[in-house]
């Protein structure tokens, strides 16, 4: 390892003083460090480091400062270089499921951070596109269906391996990795999916029949939703960004990708602790 990238959102506070800290701690162990040329100039002040147009292409070790917007994105474009670049997301924000460390608990965490023994957990990824085009999409969180925001709802038929699953009336449709559990599926009314199970989960949205419920399929399954009815501003996103746009017709491919996210993680920071306090859970915990 000898090159630390940051890609930051560049509206969050506190930017120069986390910019700061990582700095310090790259330098400590003599690795250099590169910027997102989005960050803004008075975050840097004095720090040495390279602005770069490519972070995740020059880095071996990224911190994502922000939301988990910020984590998607630079997850997104390690996978689109089939890079295994390790990603560590701080939560600059008050929510965030991916940006696993407090932006508060930084310092204490830097102090036992060793660069030559990171612990990573792979994630898996979507890989979505028109059947019979060219052009392919990456997604770590979903893989989203949707119609215009006054359109019509949407009528379209699912298929998983070639087989009819049914055909839906609905705003949309979330294919979600387990990752993607917490996000946009959940607020449709999917299931919480723990990161280490290995799944696809089918989220109808706003559908118009109650009995449409979230479909919890193999990993490894093929998603085929064809176009029965749909005006020109229906579109897919991945992971909350516009990827294509739709005609009646037209039938979107959904499959596990081929490449995965490496996400640092943290000591004592549990999936089932973040869950308790992002969800608010107020069940009393039995203290051991």
């Amino acid at each position: 390892m000898t090159t630390v990238g940051i890609v930051a959102n560049p509206t969050k506070e506190g930017l120069r003083e986390v910019l700061a800290l990582i700095h310090g701690w790259s330098r400590g162990f003599g690795l250099d460090v590169v910027v997102d040329e989005r960050t803004p100039e008075e975050a840097l002040g004095e720090l040495e480091g390279a602005r770069s147009s490519s972070v995740e292409e020059d880095s071996d070790l990224i911190f994502a400062l922000g939301g988990d917007g910020t984590l998607l994105y630079a997850a997104r474009r390690v996978a689109e270089l089939s890079r295994p670049t390790p990603i560590i997301g701080v939560n600059m924000g008050s929510l965030g499921f991916l940006t696993q460390i407090p932006r508060e608990d930084l310092p204490e965490i830097l102090e036992t951070l060793d660069p030559g023994g990171l612990p990573v957990t792979e994630r898996m990824m979507l890989r979505t596109g028109l059947k019979g085009g060219a052009e392919e999409h990456l997604a770590l969180n979903d893989v989203v269906i949707a119609k215009g925001a006054d359109s019509k709802m949407l009528s379209f038929e699912g298929r998983v391996g070639g087989e009819i699953v049914t055909r839906y009336a609905a705003d949309g449709l979330v294919l979600a990795t387990p990752t993607g559990s917490t996000a946009h599926s959940l607020s449709a009314g999917g299931p919480i999916v723990t990161p280490s199970v290995r799944a696809l989960v089918a989220t109808p949205i706003c559908p118009h029949t109650l009995s449409m419920r979230p479909l919890v399929a193999d990993p490894d399954s093929e998603f085929e939703i064809e176009m029965i009815s749909c005006d020109d501003r229906a579109l897919v996103t991945t992971d909350g960004v516009r990827a294509f746009g739709l005609r009646q017709g037209d039938t979107v491919l959904v499959s596990r990708a081929d490449v995965t996210t490496h996400l640092v993680d943290v000591a004592g920071y549990s999936y089932y602790e973040i869950l308790r306090r992002k969800m608010r859970w107020a069940g009393r915990v039995r203290e051991r």
